[in-house]
């Protein structure tokens, strides 16, 4: 993983993954200076394409300027923690944020439980 690259990022398929490192790494780009980034050629209706796509996945955030967009990063590491965990919840606790906020703390508690006994031995 590229540093300060979301999880997420390395998820995405190749072409959608370089483009959004390309702007993690930049920290903020606009479509032809991503396509000018590129290690393949890409018409730039097709790099407008694949960063409004990473925008609806939440990876990427856009604002306008002027008659062109500035693509940005949208996740944070806090974000993205709060993204796994939902997904954490709704795949093992039916959603229930919770239920599985109460799970983490009950092996949380177990586990500092086992260290002290260990080292009380």
């Amino acid at each position: 993983m590229i540093a300060d690259t979301p999880p997420e990022v390395e998820q995405l398929l190749p072409r959608e993954r370089e483009i959004a490192r390309l702007v993690f790494a930049r920290q903020n780009a606009t479509a032809t200076q991503v396509q000018e980034g590129l290690s393949g050629r890409l018409k730039n209706a097709s790099v407008r394409c694949a960063l409004n796509r990473l925008v609806a996945k939440g990876i990427l955030a856009r604002r306008p300027d002027g008659r062109k967009y500035i693509y940005e990063p949208a996740l944070t590491p806090e974000r993205s923690a709060r993204r796994a965990f939902r997904l954490f919840a709704e795949d093992h606790f039916g959603g229930s944020l919770v239920e599985a906020a109460e799970a983490m703390t009950g092996l949380f508690a177990a586990d500092a439980g086992a260290a002290g006994q260990r080292r009380a031995a």
